[in-house]
């Protein structure tokens, strides 16, 4: 790097690396205050539980060993016999960790049965390194004793209160509101002496409500185009043109993404991929494009599986809801964990814990070991929520594209009554020399081929060896009649209850459809479905299938909820079949599944069978037993009957419009030609198989399916190995306690009562807005969050948004389009600062407009937009990761492209291990947990990736590549850049130096324009006006 280059890269450095002097006081304020609720959260959520469970026993109470309590800040500020026991952001010099980590230095170490686990050292370590923040006032063993009073808690804490349309005030100065979002804020500034900024010029206004709304910078011709519109109403046909585009829904996605944790990898040591994790992201774009109201948005969250009418993709008419329940599963998962029961224990508390901040402002996870120690919130609520995960399973949804797939089993419906009719009013089995033939056919069969009389089917129980099977096994499904036992669910169109009616009579694979099983073949070998049993508990070592099938199938026992066996076989060995595994060779038989099912006895389980089109797969019988199944020929042999007996039974059945085993026979082995059996026949079934080959294929979304609902048991201190009484799935005793299923729960949590649901959602919604929420700890309404600014605002937002219907894009349209919003950056020039350093030092009553700095991905599609090289194609798989050099490690996949194709950053893949460095740089949060509210750093790290990240240094050589291509003066091409970049109109000064800028780098590198003009488009990215939105 040459000398002017580096006094360059220096220069931006110092430049982009300032704070923004006016309003760093009031951020630093905000940041403090919030700050310190993140940390009593981060330690009623970690911390406490941990020294609850591993220090209490022998560091609190009246007498403590060592005298060192470590129930109480004061406890372990004082320390024990050896001093100080932690020393707040010195992990390293802390005489607990080094307890903990069993070092040298210490006599025994702690606790003495046997070392934490390293992830729980880790949790120690970063609670001190943060500085070991602590909420406990006082000595809990020399406090009283208190229940836990939830009428009180109730009752004294804001959110918990009804929402009321509070009065719209009045105020002073009455010609400056808009509506009656203005009169509440300006009520509160003339309360203390406070008066608003003047409004913000044209293009200050268009660039922040472009980026709040769509993420992206207005185009030049976007800006032409409001600077000549002077007719009334021009902002409001700003509003509507970015509400109505594609690019809204792309951002105010990603807010919410945030919240549900959104990645498409599990992270931990193989980072392994979450199937179609990107179909969630793209619901939620046409979710907040259509503006589907906020409680429909809930209900297909919580339970979009079980609504009885689900909301419909308007032109390929999927299902949309289901698609919603596919967050609860975007959790980190690691493929081996050393205890099962605590790994699927720890992702219901995060499942738990975005469940009750993103919906309801509640850190519900805290209760996990204890009763909330601030909140109306028991353990019993937090065990009742997580009794709803827990009677719920994760599947592998599928779509029907374009209703196709329902269309063609209609369709093949129709046909098979067609068929039926044939078959039943065929002259063809009164012809006696019909009859002699088949008979004649039957008779040359060996006994165990034969077909069986149905009526005689029982009879296999009478062995000697089915009745010792039965008595020493546990039956758990039978497959009988045209429904599925209870319990039983389906999803897709693969599965069907095979009973004996005549419509079930032909098969296009030409195999039998046995009635009393389910089979996957009924509508032809592509169609998709999966079967899932009840949940059941695992009582002898093997589990006995008698079934059909071929290698194109997945039969699964999912044992405690563990959905990452597939991942690995380390755990759960020879509970996963496929391939081989499933083959039967198109025959009846038993197949087994052992393997590691003798280390669960006693845990709970439940079978899946998976049919993604690849094959097909029947089931009779399922046991369980440490016995061997009886010898299929025996079975076969007690049930079979004379020619005389079946051939009666075919008449019969014809009759009644039923099948039977007989005639299945015929047909499979066409004993007799289909088409001397009815000349309609022939093309009927060719038909039928044309739309069986040509079925459509799904797509598959991950999403919640209903399980088997059971009550759970609470963890007495968050120990699964602990169990105390059992609750039943229910919702907090706070919101009135109501049992019922997890669509009633979402009910309860969209309905217009519930205190905190719009009050949360329309805080969110000011804070994207306005920098701050009028509750600044957006996910915490409970006593340690902090209390709102404008109570009757929030009141008064909340229930209009209840009123408009849930309308999210009403609410923004509401609030962009208020004199609040319009404010400058600039306080007024007659406001004293003495009077702000008293009245809001903070800002927190808007007396001007926050200054925010771009988002990370804003920041990102803003180069992109600059260079020309975005691509606004929507929807789609992810980009894969650029990967760096310094990316490695176990799970890496092979990098992307470095610019992402040009794709917005949404579109973008999100891999846990991996993650992209320049977007963490601008705080892009970490997919761990929810956050509602995003860290805003201000660091030198930012200003040298802009400066020498592959990704902006190829993107500043192709906006400069187009600005020389261009014809017009150097500073007309300056000119267009700027207004770009930060769309204002620079002044003739400022193109004068930024000429001079190009020249002096021209001159400094060796005459090389391309690279000047590289210097100015790094340059203006690197300037506070492309950084920040006033």
């Amino acid at each position: 790097m040459n000398a002017s280059r580096i006094a360059w890269a220096l220069a931006l450095i110092l430049v982009a690396s300032l704070p923004l002097i006016r309003n760093a006081a009031a951020n630093e304020l905000d940041a403090k205050s919030i700050g310190d609720a993140n940390e009593t959260e981060f330690f009623e959520t970690e911390i406490r539980p941990l020294l609850v469970e591993h220090c209490y026993d022998c560091h609190s109470g009246d007498e403590a060993e060592a005298g060192l309590w470590l129930d109480s800040r004061t406890g372990w500020q004082s320390g024990g016999d050896s001093g100080p026991a932690i020393v707040p952001g010195q992990p390293d010099e802390s005489l607990v960790i080094e307890a903990v980590r069993y070092g040298e230095q210490v006599v025994s170490g702690m606790p003495p049965d046997s070392k934490l686990p390293a992830q729980k050292i880790k949790l120690l370590e970063e609670w001190i390194r943060r500085g070991a923040h602590d909420p406990r006032e006082a000595d809990p063993s020399s406090a009283p004793k208190k229940g836990f009073d939830l009428a009180g808690r109730v009752e004294s804490h804001w959110s918990w209160r009804p929402i009321e349309a509070p009065p719209v005030p009045a105020v002073e100065h009455s010609d400056w509101p808009r509506n009656d979002v203005d009169r509440f804020v300006l009520a509160r500034m003339e309360a203390v002496g406070l008066h608003p900024a003047p409004d913000a010029d044209k293009l200050t206004w268009l660039r922040r409500v472009t980026y709040d709304l769509t993420g992206l910078p207005p185009t030049t011709q976007q800006i032409a185009a409001f600077e000549n519109d002077t007719a009334p109403g021009a902002r409001e046909r700003v509003i509507d043109r970015l509400l109505d585009s594609m690019q809204f829904g792309e951002k105010w996605a990603r807010h919410w993404m945030d919240l549900t944790r959104y990645a498409d990898t599990y992270g931990h040591e193989f980072d392994y991929k979450i199937a179609h994790s990107h179909e969630y992201r793209d619901y939620l774009i046409r979710a907040f494009n259509a503006d589907v109201p906020y409680d429909q948005l809930i209900r297909e969250h919580l339970a979009g599986d079980l609504i009885e009418d689900p909301r419909r993709h308007p032109t390929e008419q999927f299902n949309e809801s289901i698609i919603g329940t596919g967050f609860w599963y975007l959790h980190e998962a690691t493929h081996a964990p050393t205890d099962v029961l605590q790994n699927e224990a720890d992702i219901v508390a995060n499942q738990i814990d975005v469940f009750g901040k993103a919906f309801l402002g509640l850190t519900i996870a805290c209760a996990r070991c204890h009763d909330h120690k601030f909140d109306a919130i028991s353990t019993a609520d937090y065990y009742a929520l997580s009794a709803f995960l827990q009677s719920s399973c994760r599947e592998n949804y599928p779509l029907d594209p374009s209703g196709s797939i329902a269309q063609t089993a209609e369709e093949i419906g129709r046909l098979r009554d067609r068929i039926a009719d044939s078959l039943a009013t065929a002259s063809i089995w009164k012809d006696p020399e019909t009859r002699q033939h088949v008979e004649s056919r039957f008779e040359s069969l060996p006994l165990k081929s034969r077909p069986v009389d149905e009526g005689a089917s029982d009879a296999r129980f009478a062995s000697d060896a089915w009745t010792a099977f039965r008595a020493a096994a546990t039956r758990i499904a039978d497959f009988q009649g045209d429904s599925l036992p209870s319990g039983w669910t389906t999803s897709g169109e693969a599965f069907t209850c095979i009973d004996d009616s005549l419509r079930f009579a032909v098969d296009v694979q030409e195999t039998n459809l046995v009635p009393g099983t389910v089979d996957s073949s009924a509508l032809g070998s592509k169609a998709v479905g999966t079967l899932r049993s009840p949940t059941f508990e695992i009582t002898a070592p093997a589990i006995h299938l008698r079934m059909r099938a071929d290698k194109g199938l997945l039969v699964r026992m999912v044992i405690d909820n563990y959905q990452m066996a597939p991942m690995s076989s380390l755990l759960f060995n020879g509970t996963l079949m496929k391939g081989p595994d499933t083959d039967t060779q198109g025959e009846w038989k038993w197949v087994t599944m052992r393997g590691d099912i003798k280390k669960y006895l006693g845990h709970r389980a439940y079978l899946e069978f998976v049919d993604d089109g690849r094959g097909s797969i029947a089931i009779d019988q399922i046991w369980m037993t440490d016995h061997q199944p009886p010898p299929e020929t025996e079975a076969h042999a007690a049930a079979t009957d004379s020619f005389a007996n079946l051939w009666q039974q075919l008449q019969s059945n014809l009759a009644d419009g039923r099948s039977s085993s007989l005639l299945r026979w015929i047909l499979k082995e066409t004993i007799v030609p289909i088409e001397s059996i009815s000349a309609d026949l022939p093309q009927a079934m060719k038909a039928w198989e044309k739309l069986a080959k040509n079925l459509a294929p799904p797509r598959f979304v991950i999403a919640m399916a209903d399980g088997t609902r059971e009550p759970a048991a609470i963890y007495i201190r968050g120990s699964h190995t602990n169990r105390g009484e059992l609750v039943p799935p229910r919702n907090l005793q706070a919101l009135g306690g109501q049992e019922g299923s997890r669509l009633d729960l979402a009910d309860e949590i969209a309905s217009k009562d519930n205190p905190l649901t719009a009050r949360v959602f329309v805080n969110r919604v000011w804070h994207h807005l306005f920098g701050r929420g009028i509750v600044p700890t957006v996910d915490d309404f409970g006593p340690q969050g902090i209390s709102p600014s404008h109570p009757q605002l929030l009141d008064h937002l909340a229930f209009e948004f209840v009123q408009d219907g849930w309308s999210i894009k009403r609410l923004i349209r509401r609030l962009t389009l208020s004199r609040t919003y319009l404010q400058s950056s600039q306080a007024a020039d007659d406001l004293a600062p003495s009077l702000v350093a008293t009245a809001d030092p903070t800002n927190s009553l808007l007396f001007k407009m926050r200054v925010r700095r771009l988002s990370a991905e804003s920041l990102r599609d803003s180069i992109l937009s600059n260079s020309g090289r975005l691509d606004l194609q929507p929807y789609g798989p992810g980009v894969a990761t650029y990967r760096t050099p310094f990316m490695t490690g176990r799970g890496a996949r092979p990098s992307g492209p470095l610019d992402g194709d040009g794709r917005r950053t949404i579109y973008l893949s999100v891999y846990r291990n991996f993650l992209n460095p320049l977007l963490t740089t601008f705080d892009m949060p970490n997919p761990f947990g929810p956050k509602g509210r995003r860290s805003q750093s201000n660091v030198p790290a930012q200003s040298l990736a802009l400066m020498n990240d592959p990704f902006v240094v190829d993107q500043a050589q192709f906006w400069a590549d187009r600005k020389l291509s261009r014809s017009g003066s150097v500073k007309d091409r300056i000119a267009e850049m700027v207004l770009a970049a930060h769309t204002r109109r620079a002044s003739e000064e400022q193109l004068q130096a930024l000429a001079d800028f190009v020249n002096r780098q021209t001159a400094a590198r060796g005459g090389d324009e391309r690279a000047a003009w590289a210097d100015l488009a790094q340059s203006l990215w690197n300037m506070k006006a492309f950084l920040y939105l006033r």
